[in-house]
């Protein structure tokens, strides 16, 4: 995230996206972050591109064509497989909890593999050390990203924590 005007507040890091590109590479950075399990919680407006976020995310855990990676809108959870299982959840078409009790999420959230939540603010109860995206639109094709991180910001430990618990 070196290059991409990154400031940070205290707890987060603000990143400016140019391109729907980019901000897949972000979210392949941010994958080199996470342990095994991890939770990812991605806020925003629609079309503001949590999905393509979300895709970058599962390149950086290992997924070779990140093309495959669509937004779960109407099957609620996609599940993928790279380093570690990659469940991909959109809780955009769902309304309160029991939606929510219906899609297992209980069954999967912060288990062996990486959860990627789309629309989690219509969580009411947010999983704890989770890494938190927003996404703005900042006009065209830029982006705004406020990430924080479960562990105040500090990046923690990369893929090859992630294989070398996949192996176990």
């Amino acid at each position: 995230m070196s290059s991409r005007r990154a400031r940070r507040k205290p707890g987060v890091v603000q990143i400016l996206s140019m391109s729907p590109e980019e901000t897949q590479r972000i979210g392949s950075e941010l994958a080199q972050s996470l342990t095994v399990p991890s939770v990812v919680l991605l806020r925003g407006a629609l079309g503001t591109g949590k999905t393509t976020l979300a895709r970058g995310i599962a390149r950086g855990l290992g997924i070779d064509d990140p093309g495959r990676v669509i937004s779960p809108s109407f099957t609620l959870v996609n599940l993928y497989h790279g380093v570690c299982p990659i469940y991909h959840v959109d809780l955009y078409r769902l309304e309160g909890e029991r939606d929510l009790g219906t899609i297992g999420l209980d069954d999967f959230l912060g288990t062996e593999g990486v959860t990627i939540i789309e629309w989690s603010e219509k969580m009411d109860v947010q999983p704890e050390k989770a890494m938190e995206v927003e996404l703005e639109d900042a006009g065209g094709d830029l982006r705004v990203l406020r990430i924080k991180f479960p562990n105040g910001g500090k990046v923690s430990c990369s893929r090859s924590t992630a294989r070398s618990r996949k192996r176990r």
